[in-house]
């Protein structure tokens, strides 16, 4: 259910109509952003989210740049998903509900660990709360940018992620950026939720489209006999 909502609150990512990103294989996507952890925090406490950047690349990345967003929330009063709540909404530093961060050049085969403060109003509804991710770096003369589900809109997304067979895929050049990466979520809960609720809380439809993709290629793999 969770997933269905979040295509419907997508918002489209506002870049210029001229703007054009060359393709990254598609092997490469989770080795740009990875490590993806989202805190499960009460109203009024403070924690943090943490990811990692790195550079499958055979050259340095240059200017790194991550930004992420708050952009949909699920609450748990079995209301439907919808925009985050203004003034109840977990936020980082500043209280705002994005966040931007500058990297240092990256050598092929580095890592950076990143982690964002976040804090949860006392007066924040309970639930799940989406935040989309966004990459962008350069390799010489050509600048790449690689965004999670939450920039695209239902349509988009539907038209880049599915053969006219239904199997699934992941068209980023249809998107218009140079590859996808997943999302995470802060989950604010009352201290009694149980696990099973943080499992399908917790799985945002960025991920779960990721893994279906994923599953799809190595079930593809396995039956022609090469992995």
């Amino acid at each position: 259910m969770f997933a269905v909502g979040l295509m419907l609150l997508s918002p489209v990512l506002a870049r210029p109509a001229s703007a054009t990103y060359p393709a990254l294989p598609d092997s490469d996507w989770s080795g740009v952003l990875s490590g993806l952890g989202g805190p499960t925090l009460t109203p009024g406490a403070e924690g943090a989210l943490s990811f990692q950047v790195g550079n499958p690349l055979s050259s340095p990345l240059a200017s790194p740049h991550v930004a992420l967003l708050v952009y949909a929330f699920n609450p748990t009063d079995g209301g439907a998903p919808q925009a985050p709540p203004k003034g109840g909404t977990p936020a980082f530093a500043g209280g705002a509900l994005g966040t931007n961060l500058s990297l240092p050049t990256l050598a092929p085969g580095a890592t950076w660990g990143g982690t964002v403060p976040v804090t949860v109003p006392a007066t924040a509804p309970t639930g799940d709360y989406a935040v989309r991710f966004a990459v962008s770096f350069s390799v010489g003369n050509l600048s790449y940018l690689l965004e999670s589900r939450g920039y695209f809109s239902a349509a988009a997304w539907t038209a880049a992620t599915e053969l006219s067979n239904g199997t699934p895929t992941i068209n980023a050049s249809q998107l218009g950026v140079s590859g996808v990466v997943a999302e995470t979520s802060i989950l604010v809960s009352a201290g009694s939720t149980s696990v099973a609720l943080y499992v399908v809380l917790g799985v945002g439809l960025g991920l779960a489209a990721l893994g279906a993709y994923w599953w799809t290629r190595s079930e593809a793999k396995s039956r022609s006999g090469a992995r």
